[in-house]
C-alpha cells in the first residue's frame, strides 16, 4: 500500500512542475535576472569601492565582493566643512519642494479634471505645450532672474513646482473618481476645497506617494541648474559632488592629487547620494506602481 501511494503520487508532483514552470516562464525569469543584474550591479558595485581600501581595488580588474573593508573615505567626507551643509540643503530642498510639488499637482490636476470648470480645456492645453517646446536656457535664466530668485533658496523649488507630465498623469487619474462621491458631497453642502482636502485627498495616497517618490528624487538628483542659479554657499550635495569630481579630475591631470584614492573617495560620495534612495524607494515601491496604473478606481 504504501510502494502504491508513493508511485501514484510522484506524477502529481511532476504535472504540478510542469504546470507551474514552463518553458516560456523560464525564458522570461532568466531574461529579467539578467535585466536586474545589469541594473543592479552597477549601485553595488559603487558601495563595494566605497568600502574597499584602494590598493585592494587596483589589485585586479573586477570585484564581485568586496575586498576587504574601510570606513576611511566616509570619515573624510563627514570631516569636509562644506559637505554637510550641502547634504542639509539637499535634504531641505527634497522635503519642502516634494511637499510644494505633491499639493500643487494635485490640486491642478484635480481642478482642471472636473469637467464642469470653466475653460477648463484651455488652462489643460498650457501645460501641454512645455512638454514638446522650450525657449532654451538662456531664456530660462533671464526669467529667472527677471524674478529676482537667483542666488535665493527657492529658486531650486519653485520653477519646477508642477511637472506637466506628472500633472496630465494625476489628472487622468482623477477624471475616474467616481463622481457620485462628489456630488454627494456637494449636495450636502461641502465646497470644491473641502472635498479636495477631505476626500479626494485621503483616497489618492497611491497617487500621492507615486508623486512624492519621483518629485523627491528628481529633488535629491538635480545638479545642472544648482550650479548656475545660486551661489556655492546654497548648492546641494549633488552640485557639491560634481563640483568636487571636476576638481580633483583638474588636479589628477596635473599630478597633484594621485595620493588621493580618488575612485574610492568619489565612490564614497556617489554612495551618500545613493543610499537614501535605494532605502526610501521600496517602501513605497507598491504605491508607485498602483498610482500609476491610472484610471484604477472603480464604483
Amino acid at each position: 500500500m504504501m510502494g502504491t501511494k508513493a508511485l501514484s503520487f510522484k506524477p502529481t508532483i511532476s504535472q504540478f512542475w510542469r504546470r507551474r514552470i514552463t518553458p516560456g516562464k523560464v525564458i522570461i525569469y532568466l531574461v529579467l535576472l539578467v535585466v536586474f543584474f545589469i541594473t543592479v550591479y552597477p549601485f553595488f558595485y559603487v558601495l563595494f569601492l566605497s568600502v574597499m581600501p584602494y590598493d585592494r581595488f587596483l589589485s585586479q580588474p573586477i570585484h564581485w565582493i568586496p575586498n576587504g573593508f574601510t570606513l576611511f573615505y566616509f570619515k573624510t567626507i563627514l570631516t569636509d566643512p562644506q559637505l554637510p551643509r550641502a547634504y542639509g540643503i539637499s535634504v531641505l530642498r527634497t522635503v519642502i519642494g516634494t511637499t510644494l510639488n505633491v499639493v500643487c499637482t494635485m490640486m491642478a490636476g484635480y481642478a482642471l479634471s472636473r469637467r464642469k470648470l470653466k475653460y477648463g480645456r484651455i488652462l489643460t492645453f498650457f501645460f501641454l505645450v512645455p512638454m514638446y517646446f522650450s525657449a532654451g536656457l538662456i531664456p530660462y535664466y533671464l526669467t529667472i532672474r527677471a524674478t529676482h530668485l537667483t542666488n535665493t533658496f527657492f529658486v531650486l523649488i519653485l520653477p519646477g513646482l508642477v511637472s506637466s507630465w506628472w500633472f496630465y498623469i494625476t489628472r487622468a487619474s482623477l477624471l475616474n473618481y467616481p463622481e457620485e462621491i462628489i456630488e454627494a458631497a456637494s449636495i450636502d453642502g461641502a465646497g470644491q476645497f473641502y472635498i479636495f482636502w477631505r476626500i479626494v485627498w485621503p483616497t489618492s495616497m497611491p497617487l500621492i506617494a507615486t508623486l512624492a517618490v519621483m518629485y523627491g528624487t528628481g529633488h535629491w538628483n538635480e545638479y545642472f541648474f544648482s550650479r548656475f542659479l545660486v551661489e556655492k554657499t546654497l548648492w546641494p550635495a549633488t552640485a557639491q559632488l560634481y563640483n568636487l569630481m571636476q576638481t580633483r579630475q583638474v588636479l589628477q591631470n596635473l599630478g597633484a592629487a594621485l595620493h588621493i584614492d580618488p575612485q574610492s573617495y568619489l565612490a564614497a560620495l556617489a554612495a551618500m547620494l545613493i543610499i537614501p534612495v535605494l532605502v526610501v524607494y521600496p517602501l513605497l515601491q507598491r504605491y508607485v506602481v498602483a498610482g500609476i496604473m491610472v484610471g484604477g478606481l472603480k464604483e
